[in-house]
């Protein structure tokens, strides 16, 4: 059985949509930091060395800017809840453990070989 635990909806409370704004925020930002991963250049370009070849410098900065949105979503739980609500245990093509721990391994997230005993090394 899953119990979860879910903030109350009272919509006459400023903390309740400070707490929703954040969280839609936080998804925002994650799915821009997605975008901008997508649209980034694989390397930089870093100079020559001393035979006239490119230095080719590895473009990390989109791959940690949506590592950390990730981490930002599910450390809060209001944007868990709003993923979870709809669906979405992916952003941009990154699992959100976090969500997938919230629906609980539902028939859509079979996947997950935390929940799934089928799953393992020796599977396909």
């Amino acid at each position: 059985m899953t119990t979860r635990t879910h903030s109350p909806i009272d919509p006459g409370n400023p903390a309740y949509w400070r707490d929703r704004q954040r969280g839609f925020r936080l998804i925002r930002d994650a799915e821009l930091a997605a975008q901008r991963l997508a649209e980034a250049p694989m390397y930089l370009h870093g100079g020559y060395d001393e035979d006239g070849d490119v230095i080719a410098v590895e473009n990390l900065e989109p791959h940690d800017d949506l590592e950390a949105a990730i981490r930002a979503v599910e450390a809060d739980p209001t944007a868990v809840g709003i993923l979870a609500a709809q669906g979405r245990s992916r952003i941009g093509g990154y699992a959100i453990g976090a969500v997938i721990r919230e629906l609980d391994g539902t028939a859509r997230f079979a996947e997950d070989p935390a929940r799934n005993p089928l799953w393992g090394p020796d599977t396909d």
